[in-house]
């Protein structure tokens, strides 16, 4: 079978680019592009790494607490902004009022998430 995103479907692994071995196999649920770069559940930075061993496997049944790509949904997008815009308020105190100008809304943070279409979200396997 043919896909439009060579890693479509794809076991791929992710290495913590620290050095400590850290890694994480994650399953592209969908025929769309993924991010080369990732955080780990530890926080760690990890770096797609070993493309091309990179597994297609479309009929891969992730087990429930592993992490998958999927497509970014509106819902999802919101949740992600609201958390960017809390963390830069906290990290920032009080913005300064010339800089509130350049603060996006949630809105349109969320609405940026989501183009173009098909952003990838990385989730977890809920528990049956």
């Amino acid at each position: 079978m043919s896909y439009a995103h060579a890693e479509a479907f794809c076991l791929m692994r992710y290495l913590a680019d620290d050095g400590s071995g850290e890694d994480e196999v994650i399953w592209n649920a969908r025929d769309g592009v993924t991010p080369f770069v990732i955080s780990l559940r530890s926080g760690k930075t990890a770096i797609h790494v070993g493309w091309r061993n990179d597994e297609c496997a479309p009929d891969f049944v992730p087990p429930p607490g592993s992490r998958m790509f999927v497509d970014l949904t509106p819902e999802r997008a919101r949740q992600h902004a609201e958390r960017n815009v809390k963390s830069w308020n906290e990290e920032q105190g009080s913005w300064p009022e010339e800089d509130r100008t350049f603060m996006p809304s949630v809105e349109d943070l969320a609405k940026d998430y989501l183009f173009p279409p098909g952003a990838p979200d990385l989730v977890e396997v809920p528990a049956v």
